[in-house]
């Protein structure tokens, strides 16, 4: 007979990793993603080329993105509750690594104005950037 795998109803599924995730996020870091996503996308779009929704609405989405996730990469720099105005650095590597790849997702976007591929490239690198500001932000020593 075969056996039907039962699941662990504590088990953490990805709906409750992600509400968990944001609910340890400080308002003033989601206001800060918020306030900074459109201008990141505003500068974005002006230092590769101006704005082309219709002709190639893949690259403003992808652009979306990357200035979405540049965003959210600074707003990890912001000083938690409590802790006065020191930001939220980490150890020396891990700061300036994914604030590099921020401005290195603008370099990718003004060298090739409205190609997605590179586009694509900015993209990964911005996420790059997030997930190993994410990821480090707790190995690091304060």
């Amino acid at each position: 007979m075969r056996s039907i795998p039962v699941t662990d109803p504590s088990a953490p599924t990805t709906q409750r990793r992600f509400a968990n995730a944001l609910a340890a996020w400080p308002l003033r870091r989601r206001v800060a993603v918020g306030l900074t996503a459109p201008a990141l996308l505003g500068l974005m779009v002006a230092a590769s080329g101006g704005w082309a929704p219709t002709p190639s609405p893949g690259w403003t989405a992808l652009v979306a993105g990357v200035a979405f996730a540049c965003a959210t990469t600074l707003a990890t720099y912001l000083p938690r509750p409590g802790t006065g105005l020191r930001p939220d650095l980490g150890c020396t590597p891990c700061a300036a690594i994914a604030a590099v790849t921020v401005l290195a997702s603008f370099g990718l976007l003004s060298s090739a104005p409205h190609d997605v591929s590179t586009a694509v490239l900015a993209l990964g690198v911005s996420a790059f950037g997030l997930v190993q500001r994410l990821n480090n932000t707790s190995t690091c020593p304060a």
